[in-house]
């Protein structure tokens, strides 16, 4: 059996630099911050116009990381499957270096209004959504 997980689509703004990216983000209720953030790998960062931030300690699921820390550095729009803007909102940008795809916290989550239908079978909504309509994972 294959697991889908859950991703979503997020254009995200650099602050900085005014720049756009699309990625598509892991969505990981696993993953906490007090406030909202999204995780990112060094390469992507630098398209965004940061290659450091400050030095932090994060804890992970197998021990803990150094990290950097940009405070108040992109905007992330959620993107839907049909192209809309279903949520807006400001975050923190944290640079892991070892990362393999970009991911959003528990705050994070909840900030642009997704919850989860199914991890496993990759089915998400929106809080604008009406309880019918359930949305499947983007593609990685």
């Amino acid at each position: 059996m294959t697991t889908v997980v859950v991703h979503v689509k997020l254009r995200v703004r650099s602050k900085r630099s005014s720049s756009a990216e699309e990625v598509v983000a892991l969505v990981n209720g696993g993953a906490h911050s007090p406030e909202p953030v999204l995780v990112v790998d060094e390469i992507t960062a630098r398209k965004l116009g940061y290659t450091e931030g400050e030095a932090v300690e994060a804890s992970v699921a197998d021990g803990r990381r150094r990290v950097q820390l940009v405070r108040d550095a992109v905007e992330l729009t959620l993107i839907g499957d049909d192209g809309a803007e279903l949520a807006k909102i400001s975050t923190h940008l944290v640079i892991h270096p070892r990362l393999e795809e970009p991911l959003i916290t528990d705050t994070t989550i909840d900030a642009l209004g997704i919850s989860v239908v199914s991890f496993g079978k990759g089915l998400w909504r929106h809080s604008s959504d009406p309880p019918t309509k359930v949305r499947r994972s983007a593609k990685a």
